[in-house]
């Protein structure tokens, strides 16, 4: 029993003659006949009788037309399931992000993503963003968001793009009564140093200061940004930090202040490699571009233009 056999059985029930099916199915009658006998002898009973020239259905084929009826329904909505899987009503996106971005504006990006499509859902995981390219070069998500340089032969690159670091003080700090911030205000200013982890964003701010030989008082130092926002927050110094854990930031009791010159901080969305994007992912990614081109400034960048430090 096949799909052809059981397409002209369907097609005889409801046209009443072979080569009214025939016709239906766009094949010749002897075909239908041949399809049908071959039906007959895989189901062992038979499905017509021959009466005054007219096709008659038998009793079996009443009974058995009511479970092919169901086998059609159940490939009918396998097809609309398709047709909404590229029209990106329906499917499962597996995303990852660099904390940054993870535990600042990713929540809100997923609410508006999801909220507006029923049908997908999300397996959304935070990663540093070594880590998170080799998970996304092994194809454990479709998507990533790091923070760039990366060197990893698995991943593809998106968009990516430079946004300009701030400086975030505790609350009544006198930076309060600054438009901006430059090194000479942090010289000898207890400060919140960002880990050598985020090699290339350290390097800039070391390099910022050390240019305008400005030496902050470095009371502590840590690994990620949004921590480094959380012991500014405690009182504990002040930081240089991205914008986005910034943003996460402006209702709470901090500061937050351009810094020039500018420091850039650098991000951008991975793929793994000679891999199809698809539709899901693109809408996902326009979803987050739309998002953040409402709240921060950001200027589109090729990965391969940022040095490795």
């Amino acid at each position: 029993m096949n799909a052809k056999q059981l397409s002209a059985f369907k097609a005889v029930m409801l046209s009443g003659s072979m080569s009214d099916a025939s016709r239906m199915l766009y094949v010749s009658q002897p075909a239908v006949s041949r399809l049908i006998k071959d039906l007959e002898d895989s189901l062992d009973f038979q499905l017509f009788e021959r009466r005054n020239s007219r096709l008659y259905p038998t009793q079996a084929a009443q009974s058995f037309y009511r479970e092919v009826q169901r086998h059609f329904i159940g490939m009918d909505n396998l097809a609309q399931a398709a047709d909404q899987i590229r029209m990106m009503r329906r499917g499962r996106l597996r995303i990852a992000a660099m904390p940054a971005i993870a535990s600042s504006i990713m929540p809100s990006v997923l609410s508006q993503f999801l909220n507006s499509r029923e049908d997908v859902s999300a397996n959304f995981a935070p990663h540093l963003s070594v880590e998170l390219a080799n998970r996304v070069g092994a194809q454990k998500f479709d998507l990533g968001m790091v923070m760039l340089p990366i060197d990893n032969k698995e991943i593809s690159f998106g968009p990516c793009y430079q946004a300009s670091c701030v400086c975030i003080a505790p609350a009544g700090h006198r930076f309060e009564q600054q438009d901006v911030v430059v090194p000479s205000d942090l010289h000898r200013e207890p400060f919140v140093a960002i880990g050598l982890e985020n090699t290339i964003l350290r390097f800039l701010i070391d390099d910022a200061l050390r240019k305008n030989r400005t030496k902050p008082d470095e009371r502590i130092e840590t690994m990620l940004l949004p921590t480094a926002a959380q012991l500014v927050q405690q009182g504990l110094g002040v930081s240089i930090i991205d914008p986005f854990t910034a943003h996460s930031f402006v209702k709470q009791d901090v500061v937050i202040r351009p810094f020039e010159p500018e420091i850039p901080f650098y991000f951008g969305f991975i793929t793994p490699a000679n891999h199809t994007i698809s539709g899901l992912t693109q809408e996902f990614v326009e979803c987050f571009e739309h998002y953040a081109s409402e709240h921060f400034t950001l200027t589109p960048v090729d990965p391969n233009d940022i040095a490795v430090v």
